[in-house]
């Protein structure tokens, strides 16, 4: 199990529209980590994490980088929380790439797509995207109301 930039960003921001169920799936997340399950968070997903919260042309009041940082090495740091090597997915990326016919903002989202798959991941986001980019057995998108 592994969840999209979109999930952490609403489960830390309290004024996240999305606050809540981006909560309640997180710390469930983390209880299930903490009991055995194991949860990744790939690299490409803890920096736009720490890139969206802290920009002051996302968040009228952005997150102050220190705690940013200390929200996600508090998530990292439970038991059975990974962070997978990368490298192995580019092929993957660059088919979905092509695949898709991608471009803009789809390009970072191929990238969690591909690196999910190649480490045999279940996506968590609230973007429907990514539906087209993998298996519906793979990803899951949680309601937004």
């Amino acid at each position: 199990m592994t969840p999209d930039v979109n999930l952490l960003v609403a489960a830390s921001r309290r004024d996240h529209v999305h606050h809540a169920p981006a909560l309640a799936w997180l710390e469930g997340a983390l209880a299930n980590s903490a009991g055995g399950q194991m949860l990744a968070i790939l690299p490409m997903v803890a920096s736009g994490f720490l890139r969206l919260t802290t920009h002051p042309k996302v968040f009228v009041e952005p997150t102050p980088l220190k705690a940013a940082q200390a929200f996600l090495r508090a998530v990292l740091d439970t038991p059975n929380v990974t962070m997978p090597m990368l490298g192995e997915e580019w092929p993957l990326f660059e088919k979905l790439c092509t695949q898709y016919k991608l471009s803009g903002n789809a390009i970072p989202d191929a990238w969690i797509a591909a690196a999910a798959l190649s480490n045999h991941l279940h996506l968590v986001t609230f973007d429907k995207d990514f539906r087209r980019l993998m298996k519906p057995s793979m990803v899951t998108v949680l309601p937004t109301k």
